[in-house]
């Protein structure tokens, strides 16, 4: 019996420290196309999205209207971040990791909004 025990234990650990039965949750990259107006719509979807599970590390960017949220596979999903933004009253439209990359380059770096508008996101 006790030897049975002794295998028992072994065996699993065995199966534990199998890699295929461990497999560590990688990071995923999600980017979308947003409708901010000004640096306090982007400050809003910040402050939000980063309490939101799984998210690592999150850019957003009120100049391009882009989002790119990091997050631990498994705890959250892309179209539960694209939940979130929408629940903010924000515009979540997915798009590739190139077109992201391709909006923020060709962005005006230093471009500054005298005047600010806030749109009523109340109504659709």
């Amino acid at each position: 019996m006790k030897k049975l025990l002794i295998f028992a234990i072994v065996l699993l650990i065995g199966v534990a420290a199998n890699p295929l039965y461990a497999q560590k949750k990688e990071n995923k990259v999600v980017c979308f196309k947003s409708n901010m107006d000004c640096s306090n719509c982007e400050q809003t979807i910040s402050d939000y999205l980063k309490f939101e599970k799984g998210v690592k590390d999150l850019k957003v960017d009120h100049v391009t209207n882009t989002i790119k949220v990091e997050y631990k596979d498994g705890k959250n999903t892309d179209e539960g971040l694209a939940k979130a933004i929408e629940k903010k009253g924000y515009k979540a439209e997915k798009i590739s990791t190139g077109e992201y990359e391709k909006i923020v380059a060709a962005s005006a770096h230093g471009h500054e909004h005298g005047s600010e508008q806030h749109k009523d996101r109340t109504q659709n």
